[in-house]
């Protein structure tokens, strides 16, 4: 059986996440902050450097282990490539049913865009 793949917006899958009961995906991009004050120097100097990418998915059941591999689809977005699990939260809500927030790192390069 083929791992089932989950539509995220326009032009975007992800596969590898054997979970059926994906509630949400939340995709965070933050570049990161590079110090290029010199030395002697009156006042801060910056440039925005690599960005990284994270992506959130919240679900419900049996959440993937650390280091699975998923892949990530996404025509011209910078977000398309391969991604580890890095975390895995259980959220246990007084209110509400068990759910699990997973958390994916980027592990290649992206395939297309920016």
């Amino acid at each position: 059986m083929a791992a089932p793949q989950y539509t995220l917006g326009k032009d975007a899958t992800i596969t590898g996440l054997t979970n059926t009961n994906i509630r949400d995906v939340k995709v965070s991009v933050e570049g990161k902050k590079i110090d290029k004050t010199a030395r002697g120097a009156t006042s801060r100097k910056s440039v925005i450097g690599m960005k990284d990418v994270s992506i959130e998915v919240e679900m419900v059941d049996s959440p993937p282990v650390i280091n699975t591999v998923v892949t990530i689809t996404h025509a011209n977005s910078g977000m398309s490539g391969t991604y580890w699990v890095t975390n895995v939260q259980r959220k246990e809500p007084l209110s509400d049913i068990v759910s699990f927030a997973v958390t994916l790192k980027r592990k290649t390069a992206p395939a297309t865009g920016p």
